[in-house]
């Protein structure tokens, strides 16, 4: 037969290497490879379409989702707006109610601070008439008395007793008072 070629004998610096292994693992590689790629081409061609497909609707209904988050925190941020605006406004009320009914009650406390006052000033005038009163009976009664005792000195029991009746009559109408204004 024909000469065979001694591959080893250009590749004797590799050491042991023997080309028919290389050549026999070699094709079995590459036959395995093309059978796999023959078979595996179209359900990884499904795979990855179908894992792109997923990936994109994942990617927009994340989209989506962001979206809608947005529009929930515009919307909630106008909310807080107006919750904001609300206590302020609410707060400034109750400023101004605090305020008006502050005013009310200063203008409650005058008017029974002068209520009070005139209660005081009208029961000082009553009780000074009444006192006054008191006195000019006493007065009058102690003049009565003195004039009694000074007319039983000087003049005679009949005299007395009439004049006395007569005086006592004149003070008790109140005569006596006009005539000393």
């Amino acid at each position: 037969m024909g000469r065979h070629f001694d591959w080893t004998r250009h590749f004797d610096w590799l050491g042991h290497f023997d080309p028919m292994y290389i050549l026999k693992y070699g094709l079995n590689t590459v036959i395995f490879l093309g059978l796999m790629v023959y078979l595996l081409r179209k359900p990884m061609a499904a795979f990855l379409r179908n894992r792109k497909e997923k990936m994109l609707s994942e990617v927009e209904r994340a989209r989506e989702a962001a979206e809608r988050a947005g529009d929930t925190l515009d919307e909630y941020n106008a909310k807080l707006a107006a919750v904001s605006s609300e206590i302020e406004s609410l707060s400034e009320n109750i400023k101004k109610q605090g305020e008006a009914e502050r005013r009310e009650i200063v203008a409650q406390a005058r008017k029974s601070r002068d209520a009070i006052k005139r209660e005081v000033e009208d029961t000082v005038r009553l009780e000074t008439a009444r006192a006054v009163s008191e006195i000019h009976s006493e007065v009058v009664a102690s003049a009565v008395t003195l004039a009694e005792k000074m007319a039983k000195e000087r003049v005679g029991r009949d005299f007395t007793e009439s004049s006395v009746g007569d005086f006592v009559k004149t003070v008790e109408e109140g005569k006596w008072r006009r005539s000393l204004h």
